[in-house]
């Protein structure tokens, strides 16, 4: 069976905002985005509650979860997926992850030139990954990476299209993109939401629960990761 005639719960909290979306059969129940300056995972559980309470659907129902893993906030990342994940095990339900960049990159289906997504990962960089989306659905060019700013506007090419939270952030410093040719899209539309990180999934066959857990994408360690390795010498 295939995740479009399920009823399936998706989350996107990897930052400071929450986005929790339901569909059932392939449509679109009901969606609640909110945005209010702290980190989404804060809410991220009543938020779900509040959202099955209004559209009359109890827990046992869901048969599956989608959820973003990164790039995002370590604490709002382990937090997001550690409430997925505790879902799944509970209801003893399959939980789907997928990173954010390509779901922004998805925004954009059949565009004729290369996608790049760009996200501030703080401390002077970028993260970023570059995609086709020809046939539809985005393929992965150049894998996820941390990348400085110049070398970022160096790679440029005439019609790339950048999507992504980082376009503010380059242009602020004194990155011209119009001498470059490209092309950029800051729409409200290209946030991702509970509802794309299902249709991500839509298409696919259904899967049996993992107890494998998903592996996040962390913009940074935490400072206590950090200071943690320096004492002990750990490589991750």
């Amino acid at each position: 069976m295939q995740l479009k005639n399920q009823c399936i719960l998706g989350i996107e909290a990897s930052g400071f905002s929450v986005s929790v979306g339901l569909m059932e059969a392939g449509i679109a129940r009901g969606l609640i985005y909110i945005n209010d300056g702290s980190p989404g995972s804060e809410i991220l559980l009543a938020t779900i509650d509040q959202l099955l309470l209004i559209l009359k659907i109890d827990k046992n129902r869901l048969e599956g979860i989608c959820v973003t893993v990164g790039p995002g906030a370590f604490t709002s990342l382990r937090i997001s997926l550690a409430v997925a994940e505790s879902l799944g095990l509970g209801l003893h339900i399959p939980v789907y992850g997928v990173d954010t960049l390509s779901l922004i990159a998805a925004t954009v289906p059949f565009y004729p030139s290369p996608i790049k997504v760009i996200q501030n990962a703080y401390k002077g960089e970028f993260y970023t990954a570059t995609y086709e989306t020809k046939l539809g659905k985005p393929r992965l060019l150049d894998k996820l990476r941390l990348v400085m700013p110049e070398k970022f506007y160096n790679g440029l090419q005439p019609e790339d299209l950048i999507l992504g939270s980082g376009i503010d952030l380059l242009e602020k410093k004194g990155f011209d993109l119009g001498a470059k040719q490209v092309r950029c899209s800051r729409d409200f539309n290209r946030i991702v939401s509970g509802i794309s990180v299902i249709e991500n999934f839509l298409e696919e066959e259904a899967r049996e629960p993992s107890v494998k857990p998903l592996e996040p994408i962390y913009i940074r360690l935490s400072d206590a990761e950090i200071n943690y390795d320096r004492q002990f010498g750990v490589k991750k």
